[in-house]
């Protein structure tokens, strides 16, 4: 319940706020995404099986999404 609390107050604040990402990061973002996605449904495949860990998503998600940003500024 927390969680998806936490999710509406997030779309809220993002729709007033209007946050823009700067220039410089934009080629980063559409691949972070597609790596939290991919951290998100792991979770939830875990979480379905019965061996979820919240250490072990928070260290996946921030990893998926630091190497995605790696790659990308690589191919840059």
């Amino acid at each position: 319940m927390i969680a998806v609390l936490a999710l509406i107050a997030g779309a809220v604040l993002g729709l007033f706020l209007d946050p823009t990402v700067p220039a410089a990061l934009e080629p980063y973002l559409p691949i972070a995404v597609v790596a939290a996605l991919d951290a998100v449904f792991g979770g939830i495949r875990a979480k379905l099986d019965g061996v979820f860990d919240d250490k072990q998503f928070v260290v996946s998600f921030i990893s998926n999404v630091l190497v995605a940003a790696l790659i990308v500024y690589l191919g840059d």
